[in-house]
């Protein structure tokens, strides 16, 4: 199963310099510091489009061939399948981006980084039909997931790309003023999507309960793993360009390439949540499947499917919690001290570990 996640996770990877790399050409000069993009980067990141996307198709036929044989499963899966279809139409729209981005000079018209970015968008659709949430309503679940995931890959993509293609910090005040409210609008509509999303496959009230399974892990370590991110985009957006008004020195760039690397690990808990079974009804699920080891190794007591998760404050926990706390306020001490960006991102990562040992450690 690790594949897959890895796949996943460089699948999302993809779709997020794409779109950061195209965003990024129609800003005028003045606005952003000036960027490098490796042509050699573009043509990857749609070649893994193409190989990454086929990790969920290839789990399929994995699962079923053993029944009818190799070749009639393989063409099962990509003519009766809605991941098998949206995958073949993947491909062929990924060839024609490929040869389109390799023949023409894209990162040096507007017009042309229009219409790659068009081949994009698309291609984030044809992702979006294939998803769960599209399989769980009419029209709904697929455009909200299609958001969700637009959202995602603006906010992230363009960090990327400022973050490790620039050659310099020039004009890093003028990227930050329309930078940062665009994050802002796009975090606030991952929130509401994302919400959304969660609700198609469990009730709220029951968010604890879905703790006991996979997927309930993968989603409270998702869930966490935003909260450092926040630190460092409310540095990155605010407290940095003070510093830069008042011509202290500082380097943004090392700040914004540990906030994407948060970002990166949030992509990982992402493709974590998307390959696990969905919780259509948690009793059901925990019956057939059976509880997450990882829940079985903190839950001392007997798990049962229709039992409901309790939590309680003690000792331990409540040292966690403390502890996360100390690391969240680490995150802003370490970046008032000018100590170097890496001690803040591992405070951030030590802050996600102690909140979720804490929380584990709260299930009576």
């Amino acid at each position: 199963m690790v594949w897959i996640y890895i796949s996943e996770s460089l699948l999302y990877l993809c779709f997020s310099l794409l779109m950061g790399a195209f965003i990024i050409q129609l800003i005028p000069e003045r606005l952003k510091p000036e960027i490098s993009i490796p042509k050699r980067l573009i043509q990857l990141s749609v070649l893994g489009i193409i190989f990454f996307s086929a990790a969920p198709v290839i789990r399929i036929i994995l699962f079923l061939y053993e029944d009818i044989g190799l070749a009639l499963t393989m063409q099962n899966v990509l003519g009766g399948f809605e991941v098998g279809k949206a995958w073949n139409v993947t491909v062929i729209l990924a060839i024609f981006f490929y040869l389109f981005v390799s023949l023409f000079p894209v990162s040096k018209s507007r017009v042309l980084s229009c219409i790659a970015l068009a081949f994009t968008f698309i291609l984030l659709l044809a992702l979006g039909w294939a998803s769960h949430a599209a399989s769980l309503t009419d029209w709904s679940g697929f455009f909200v997931h299609s958001l969700h995931f637009l959202a995602v890959t603006v906010w992230v993509g363009i960090l990327l790309i400022v973050g490790w293609c620039s050659r310099n910090q020039e004009n890093w005040l003028s990227y930050l003023r329309w930078f940062t409210p665009l994050a802002i609008g796009c975090f606030l509509t991952i929130m509401g999507t994302g919400f959304f999303l969660m609700t198609l496959v469990i009730d709220i009230n029951e968010y604890g309960d879905a703790w006991m399974l996979p997927y309930g892990q993968a989603l409270l370590v998702k869930h966490l793993s935003i909260i450092p991110v926040l630190f460092f985009a409310f540095i990155n957006g605010f407290w940095i360009r003070r510093k830069l008004k008042r011509q202290e020195k500082i380097n943004p760039i090392t700040w914004l390439k540990f906030e994407s690397i948060l970002l990166f690990i949030t992509f990982v808990s992402t493709a974590v949540l998307g390959q696990q079974e969905p919780l259509h009804s948690i009793e059901t699920t925990l019956g057939g499947s059976g509880p997450s080891a990882i829940f079985d190794y903190f839950y001392s007591g007997t798990i049962d499917p229709s039992m409901h998760v309790q939590f309680g404050l003690n000792t331990i926990n409540a040292l966690f919690f403390m502890v996360a706390f100390i690391f969240m306020w680490l995150i802003v001490y370490s970046f008032r001290k000018n100590t170097p960006a890496v001690i803040s991102f591992f405070m951030g990562m030590f802050c996600i570990l102690s909140l979720y040992f804490g929380f584990m450690a709260s299930i009576q």
